[in-house]
């Protein structure tokens, strides 16, 4: 017998997949016919694992015969393929499922990420919740000591699998200082305060306040370039953070350059239209390639060290018009143009 683990890749195919396990063109037929009673194969999603088991073969020349498949097509349901004395059958299970929203609060250590992941919120929560925070207030604003507050849509199942949605409410409590409540409404998206005010309607159109979980290093101007050793224009902001950490698109926008840069090393840019442009270099993986339209918060790569640079960062550039200009002085114009 052989056990073969596999994992649906990104614009790979179910078929494709049984095929390279090594099963018999008769086997994939009769596992599409039976699948496809229950589901499309072709809404199978990337990431989905298969558990594959195959038989002793009955020749040399002749391809193993399947003995038993296991996926989850859906986060509600699980197929089971199994060979018995008439055949390949199918057998479906049914997973309830409780959607119920999760609150998780907690105080802030020396990391809010950390102390938020260490307080049993998934990654992609607490990502949507620095991004919703960083909006409104600067993390140089939380410190050690201050509560943080979020939900998000969460769907548990009876197996104890869990799969987080959007976040629902973000808040900050700090000591003697107004208390930050943002809660997503409406069919846009935005969060509004608890006075109703729409608090995401500036952002929707303008640039996060920072394209990345982390602070600045380096400000826009002229410096001594730390590696060339002489000084030089800095032609954008540098914010210092963790190797691997997610960088966000500052705003809607279509990819320009996404590889390999000279002293930038791995880097993306992008066109936002009205002349204005973002950039954000020394990347240690590219997540997104030229000519993708991406949204604002989108991920568009990870921190990283390539190119000039003397340790894991983010270097943020701004355009308008073709020419450098200081990121932190765009939000008005940026308003304008979009």
């Amino acid at each position: 017998l052989v056990v073969i683990a596999a994992t649906l890749g990104a614009g790979d195919s179910f078929p494709r997949m049984l095929q390279r396990a090594g099963l018999a063109s008769s086997d994939i037929v009769q596992v599409l016919d039976l699948v496809g009673g229950q589901i499309k194969p072709g809404t199978i999603p990337p990431g989905t694992r298969f558990a594959i088991r195959l038989g002793a073969r009955t020749s040399p020349a002749q391809p193993r015969p399947l003995e038993e498949l296991t996926f989850r097509p859906r986060f509600d349901l699980a197929l089971h393929v199994k060979r018995s004395s008439g055949g390949l059958a199918l057998a479906t299970n049914a997973i309830a499922v409780d959607s119920a929203p999760m609150r998780i609060r907690g105080i802030v250590g020396g990391s809010l990420y950390r102390s938020a992941r260490a307080a049993g919120a998934p990654p992609s929560a607490v990502q949507d919740y620095l991004r919703t925070i960083d909006d409104h207030m600067g993390f140089e604003e939380i410190a050690p000591g201050d509560e943080f507050d979020l939900v998000f849509a969460n769907r548990r199942a009876a197996d104890g699998e869990q799969q987080a949605g959007d976040l629902i409410y973000a808040g900050v409590v700090r000591a003697n200082k107004p208390v930050l409540q943002l809660l997503r409404w409406g069919k846009d998206g935005a969060f509004y305060s608890p006075q109703g005010m729409a608090e995401g309607s500036q952002e929707t159109t303008g640039f996060l306040g920072s394209p990345v979980n982390g602070r600045i290093t380096s400000n826009f101007g002229a410096r001594r370039h730390p590696i060339l050793g002489y000084v030089r224009m800095h032609a954008g902001v540098d914010f210092g953070a963790g190797f691997g950490a997610p960088i966000y698109a500052a705003t809607d926008g279509r990819v320009s350059i996404a590889g390999w840069h000279g002293g930038h090393g791995n880097y993306v840019r992008l066109d936002h239209g009205g002349g204005i442009g973002t950039g954000y270099a020394h990347m240690s993986r590219i997540a997104v390639s030229s000519g993708m339209n991406v949204r604002r918060g989108q991920v568009i790569g990870y921190v990283g060290s390539t190119g000039l640079s003397t340790g894991p960062h983010l270097h943020y550039e701004m355009y308008r018009n073709g020419r450098t200009v200081n990121p932190l002085s765009m939000t008005s114009i940026t308003q304008r143009a979009t």
